[in-house]
């Protein structure tokens, strides 16, 4: 059945870039598109559930803010397959948001008179959404991070986990750094017995703004995550980091 969410003041992020500031309401549609395989001689109408499709509203305004929302999203439109990401309730650690690879959809340019422009932009896709949760959110990590264990929950046989890095500006400071990330599970708290499940490339003083997506295959029984940032080298160089894991089904 189709369902709907909306939300004011979320965060929307578009591969590494975080538009926030230049967006005020995102409304979420997903869909499983039922087929009709009714037969002649049935009784009742009979169908089955179709693929799952889903589109993405932004609503934003022309923008020459630092994070060129109109350049950007200018470029995104005319791509397939955008990391798009949207945390209702804002970027903190432990919130949940929606992680999917997008299609842009169809675009609305309106504005009247005297008025702002404004700069809609619609995406879709033909997967399932990923349910997310933040693990790490810090413009500012200069050594080694160990993040928040949060229950997020077990992966099924038929699931596989998924974790998304973005780094979203190229790491300040000076010096020679790198910056390991790796995703764990264990199936307590405190984490006394980690499991890494996934590992991402590294990043260092050579690094831009970038994302980075990694999946492993269930069955997991742990369902405690946490994300895990190793900082090493002379320097003094922060990274500006956004962590996420989710599960998905594996023929997705």
């Amino acid at each position: 059945m189709p369902s709907r969410v909306h939300a004011k003041g979320a965060a929307v992020l578009v591969d590494e870039f975080d538009f926030s500031g230049e967006t005020n309401n995102v409304d979420i549609n997903i869909s499983n598109n039922l087929g009709d395989v009714s037969a002649f001689a049935d009784t009742d109408a009979t169908f089955v559930e179709g693929n799952p499709s889903f589109t993405v509203d932004v609503g934003g305004l022309f923008s020459l803010a630092s994070e060129d929302y109109d350049g950007e999203m200018f470029a995104d439109l005319t791509t397939v397959d955008r990391a798009l990401g949207i945390i209702p309730e804002g970027r903190t650690e432990g919130n949940f948001g929606y992680e999917a690879m997008t299609n842009p959809g169809p675009q609305a340019r309106t504005s009247q008179y005297a008025s702002a422009v404004i700069l809609n932009v619609s995406w879709q896709g033909d997967k399932p959404l990923i349910r997310s949760q933040v693990l790490t959110n810090n413009s500012s990590i200069s050594s080694t991070d160990t993040g928040t264990a949060f229950q997020h929950g077990a992966v099924a046989a038929t699931e596989k986990v998924f974790g998304r890095v973005r780094l979203l500006s190229a790491p300040g400071g000076a010096g020679n750094n790198d910056a390991d990330i790796t995703i764990e599970s264990d199936s307590a708290e405190g984490f006394s017995s980690a499991t890494t499940r996934l590992t991402f490339s590294t990043l260092d003083q050579t690094s831009t703004a970038t994302h980075e997506d990694q999946e492993a295959n269930g069955a997991i029984t742990d369902d405690w995550w946490r994300a895990l940032v190793t900082v090493s080298g002379a320097g003094s160089r922060t990274f500006d980091l956004l962590v996420v894991v989710g599960r998905l089904p594996q023929d997705s």
